[in-house]
């Protein structure tokens, strides 16, 4: 079956260049819109007008243009004046370009602003050539003032353009009055027309498609154009150049296009491939969206989970240090029964060091009369080692003790030898042992309260230091009795 909309004068879905052959693009010559424009066909003749164009003139024989004739380079380089208005191009740049009631009144400088190989309603203008085309696209300073005047005519019509490299283009601030003037001035499309055309000629093909672009999203998106829709279809569309530039608008166009069976500005067949790849593309974001929610739903409830999970792992460690702990006392209890007589022995000297410490301070019982007395309060429970045992650690205690003394009393050239009424390290020794055989004895020190049996041997030796300076407020000072002896 026959695609009733395939155009003979539409190129814009070959396979091969615009300049192909009919033959060889898979059209049919037996199809033919209809020649003029209705709202449920295509504009036959503006088709072969914008293909003729995209085509370079192909029917145009054209006799070798001389230097001299190059009126349009010559006016642009200011070198001479328009006709018949006689304004120079700095001139419209500077007189003209506000002048908004002279832009729309007068009809006679469109063509010499943006001049073409074909010619115009004024008569007086002169046509393009292919060489005057070479020569004004290598003169920087004619295509600066092709800008210029671009510029113009943008502002005339409500435009702006934003970039002189891109072309990009977007709503002047006037776009409401000036499209106002659009819709009810009708001309103006075919000076539109004619600037897209001029454009393309002169070096500034990549300048056609975001012109075309603003007004197919003013007409079809916005509606803001409406009178100016057709034009935009039929003319502004297809005078883009660039193939792919202008597929691009095509597919836009029918994106936007409403109702989409009345729309026949490409194929059925081009449009069923939109209408694919348009139900592709919101079937992707759909999944992508329920991908999406599916995603954050397994997020939440892993994220919930973990919350549930992480309640036993933060509570498994406090049991498991419960745990640890019972396992840990449980084992110090096992250990502390079977190191229990080691532990002893690690607290004898500490029991011991109280009276040893008592007895070097002060005179022994013997001499004073005093009665010594341990706090047994840390070891209650606890078997008193062997005599013999516990005498041997006391001589070691008494000899450490002897020898602190010792240390701490060197030097003293005050020391009383007549010093005879201090106990011999075998008296110290001999009580030790009544001591140790009598074991849990009561005695009482009057002087300074008991050393701790974990007590660290600072303390000790804090107390020794104290007693020695209790000691020395009612005695001489006494000399140091060599142990070796």
């Amino acid at each position: 079956m026959d695609d009733d909309l395939v155009c003979e004068y539409d190129s814009t879905w070959d396979t091969e260049s615009d300049g192909d052959e009919l033959e060889n693009t898979g059209r049919s010559k037996k199809t033919r819109p209809a020649f003029w424009s209705n709202s449920s066909s295509r504009n036959l003749r503006a088709a072969k007008d914008m293909q003729n164009y995209r085509h370079g003139y192909p029917n145009i024989n054209e006799e070798e243009c001389p230097e001299e004739r190059m009126t349009n380079l010559k006016f642009y380089l200011n070198e001479i004046k328009s006709s018949p208005d006689d304004v120079s191009i700095e001139a419209f740049h500077t007189e003209w370009k506000t002048d908004y009631k002279r832009l729309e009144r007068v009809h006679s400088y469109i063509q010499w602003l943006f001049p073409l190989r074909e010619p115009g309603v004024n008569y007086m203008a002169a046509e393009l050539t292919k060489k005057e085309i070479q020569a004004f696209r290598e003169s920087e300073e004619a295509k600066s003032r092709l800008l210029d005047s671009y510029e113009l005519m943008l502002g005339f019509y409500g435009l702006q353009l934003l970039n002189r490299d891109t072309g990009e283009v977007k709503r002047g601030e006037n776009w409401r009055e000036r499209f106002a003037n659009l819709e009810r001035n009708m001309h103006n499309n075919l000076r539109i027309t004619r600037i897209l055309k001029s454009l393309g000629e002169l070096g500034f093909e990549h300048f056609q498609a975001p012109l075309v672009r603003v007004f197919l999203e003013e007409t079809l998106v916005r509606k803001t154009l409406s009178g100016v829709k057709r034009s935009v279809l039929d003319y502004f569309l297809f005078a883009v150049r660039d193939k792919r530039e202008r597929r691009k608008l095509v597919r836009f166009a029918f994106q936007h296009f409403e109702p989409k069976d009345k729309f026949v500005w490409c194929p059925r067949k081009i449009q069923k491939r939109f209408k694919k790849k348009s139900e592709k593309r919101q079937n992707s974001l759909a999944g992508s969206a329920e991908s999406a929610t599916t995603d954050e739903g397994h997020s939440r409830h892993k994220h919930k989970d973990g919350e549930d999970a992480s309640e036993p792992k933060h509570s498994k460690p406090v049991g498991d240090v419960t745990d640890a702990k019972k396992q840990g006392d449980s084992d110090s209890a096992m250990r502390d029964d079977s190191e229990k007589p080691s532990e002893e022995e690690d607290q004898e000297p500490s029991l011991e060091a109280a009276p040893v410490e008592s007895t070097l301070s002060h005179d022994t019982s013997a001499n004073n009369g005093e009665t010594v007395r341990v706090e047994p309060s840390s070891v209650e429970g606890a078997e008193l080692p062997e005599v013999p045992h516990a005498a041997e650690r006391a001589e070691e205690v008494s000899d450490t003790r002897w020898e602190r003394v010792a240390g701490s009393t060197a030097g003293s050239s005050d020391c009383d030898d007549s010093r005879e009424e201090m106990d011999s390290p075998a008296d110290s020794q001999k009580e030790l042992e009544e001591a140790a055989s009598g074991a849990r004895a009561d005695r009482t020190v009057t002087d300074r309260s008991p050393t701790p049996p974990d007590s660290g041997p600072e303390e000790h030796n804090n107390g020794i230091h104290a007693n020695q300076s209790n000691g020395s407020e009612k005695e001489e000072p006494m000399d140091i009795v060599d142990m070796s002896s």
